[in-house]
């Protein structure tokens, strides 16, 4: 059958001009569409990367406050050891000025024996004389304990408040050192959940970067089904223009 008819070549030539459209169409479609699905790729890839950063400061940041939780349990044991030291030193700063005190009592008992003693020597003139000498010297080792009793008080006392003083650092120290442990704590969980985080990230994007892959092949086949079309398009457009006869 010969195309002669000039109604089928004109229909024939309008399919074409459409087919041919549509092809156009369709290709600038699929290469703005590949366009974009190179920049989500490219996205993909960026997230990637910030996952895996996510994931390594996660381990540095895991890392230091174990360190640090090292640390600050080799400092609370270290505590712990002085700790019995200190109220050890509590309890003998304690000791010292109750003796102390038992020493002074002593002394002015002796202090007051003394006067007696050297009243009574006194009254009994030369008889006396003898224990006069004895009472001064009561008088004067009463006078030494006294000032030595002094001394050792006034040193207990400077004892116990350098104790104390040591006792409250270390109960600072102790406070401290808990606070510590419960920032450090808080690290860690934070650390561990920026992993998961990170990891979870990664997994998204894996499945990303297979679904842009997918949509990106998709796209080609798309294209080149356009190509195919125009080309068809073409042959349609020079059968309606070059009608085949037979021989």
């Amino acid at each position: 059958m010969v195309l002669t008819d000039e109604r089928l070549r004109t229909q024939i030539g309008a399919i074409a001009v459409r087919l041919s459209d549509i092809a156009g169409c369709v290709a600038s479609e699929a290469e703005a569409a590949t366009v974009v699905v190179r920049g989500m790729t490219e996205q993909a890839h960026r997230i990637a990367d910030l996952a895996a950063a996510l994931a390594e400061a996660a381990n540095a940041i895991e890392e230091g406050a174990r360190s640090q939780a090292d640390t600050l349990a080799h400092a609370r044991a270290t505590l712990a050891i002085n700790k019995p030291v200190i109220d050890a030193l509590t309890r003998s700063a304690a000791g010292v000025a109750s003796i102390s005190v038992a020493v002074s009592e002593i002394a002015r008992e002796s202090r007051t024996l003394s006067l007696n003693a050297r009243i009574e020597a006194a009254r009994a003139g030369n008889a006396g004389k003898a224990f006069a000498v004895v009472a001064a010297e009561m008088s004067a080792l009463t006078s030494r304990t006294k000032d030595a009793t002094d001394d050792i008080s006034a040193r207990a006392e400077g004892i116990a408040r350098d104790v104390g003083a040591a006792d409250e650092v270390v109960a600072a120290h102790e406070a401290l050192a808990a606070e510590q442990h419960e920032l450090l704590s808080s690290s860690l969980a934070q650390a561990q959940r920026q992993r998961a985080t990170a990891a979870e990230l990664a997994t998204i994007t894996a499945d990303t970067v297979d679904t842009v892959d997918q949509t990106a092949a998709a796209i080609g086949r798309v294209g080149a089904n356009a190509v195919a079309a125009r080309m068809l398009a073409r042959q349609l457009a020079k059968l309606a223009k070059d009608p085949v006869r037979p021989a």
